[in-house]
């Protein structure tokens, strides 16, 4: 590994089951994975030296393995960013599923990421009520499609357009990646039946700073919608989605025009707009921006669960993580920053 003369080392900066059963923490599909390496444990406190805004900005770094000019050893990404860079980038390896390594170090099963929120004005309405279960049911069926291999969700991405470029552009990425990277549920989707209750929020506490209780869940998390309740084909809601694994949930609203893509910077603003019906957020701060907001939002749904990955650009010559590394990290101060420094820093 090469040595520097000196070390920057910045300071820090889109979930138990109720029903007992644990979520499951997607592995990285072989076909992705295939330069993989197994990460050594690492005896030393690790930071991360720089960070870019959001995961879609570690693709250059990844593809590259350069941020500014300057060589990186690893970055800290997830997929389908990863999928995608590694077709560009032959050199790049999984040094360690992070979501496992979070897992065997507080004995969880990945971690609670994405979440759906729902207008907290909205969940009170009972004039709405129907239509809310329609959108919700949708979403469930949705969810479970891309745990299952996301056929119907590729089939909603290529209807939306055949031109990938468009559809990237939409989604952040295209339908092909969609359907390689979900063959083992690689972006760590979460149905229903596994959102975490209050209790099961409670073990995240310490190492990410979590604290859930009832008064934060919308009344519609944890209640059965019905069965013969219709799913909604055509948006009747506003809907605002990072771009990335979250919007994959939303394939089947591509062409409306009620469902937005953007930037965290733009998803984060929508808090304080509260012109949203539904935003999808990073859960820990979107919870935190709810509440900074008088609670206008309420955690309705879990999205993703645990789809962090820390990759090597090839550059570290020992292949060892240590505390000389460069290492370029994403959302400075989000989940998956805090689940690193859980890992590796603390």
């Amino acid at each position: 590994m090469r040595k520097y003369s000196f070390i920057i080392a910045l300071l820090p900066l889109l979930l138990v089951s109720c029903n007992t059963e644990k979520p499951s923490s997607p592995s990285v599909d072989s076909s992705t994975s295939s330069n993989s390496t197994s990460s050594a444990p690492v005896e030393e406190k690790i930071s991360i030296t720089s960070y870019v805004k959001s995961v879609a900005e570690t693709a250059p770094v990844l593809q590259s393995g350069k941020l500014a000019g300057e060589d990186i050893d690893y970055v800290v990404t997830s997929q389908p960013v990863l999928f995608a860079s590694q077709q560009k980038n032959k050199s790049l390896s999984v040094y360690a599923d992070v979501a496992k390594e979070f897992g065997k170090k507080f004995s969880t099963d990945g971690f609670p990421q994405a979440g759906l929120f729902i207008k907290k004005s909205l969940d009170e309405d009972a004039t709405k009520k129907a239509s809310v279960e329609s959108f919700l049911a949708s979403f469930d069926t949705d969810m479970t499609d891309l745990v299952n291999g996301a056929t119907k969700a590729v089939t909603s991405l290529t209807s939306y357009s055949s031109d990938v470029t468009v559809q990237a552009s939409k989604f952040g990425f295209n339908a092909n990646v969609l359907k390689n990277v979900q063959k083992t549920n690689g972006l760590a989707f979460l149905e229903k039946s596994k959102n975490p209750d209050s209790t099961g929020f409670a073990k995240f506490k310490d190492p990410l700073g979590i604290h859930i209780t009832d008064t934060d869940l919308a009344s519609y998390y944890s209640s059965k919608i019905p069965s013969e309740t219709t799913e909604m084909s055509d948006l009747l809601f506003s809907l605002l989605t990072p771009q990335g694994a979250p919007s994959a949930a939303f394939t089947r609203y591509a062409s409306s025009n009620n469902f937005v893509t953007g930037q965290p910077s733009d998803v984060q603003a929508a808090f304080a707009a509260g012109n949203k019906d539904f935003i999808v957020f990073d859960s820990v701060n979107g919870l935190k921006l709810a509440k900074k907001n008088g609670g206008n939002y309420l955690l309705v749904r879990m999205v993703t669960f645990g789809n962090l990955y820390l990759v090597s650009t090839g550059h570290d010559t020992n292949n060892k993580l240590d505390k000389d590394d460069k290492i370029v990290g994403y959302g400075e101060g989000l989940v998956p920053d805090l689940v690193f420094k859980a890992v590796y820093s603390a």
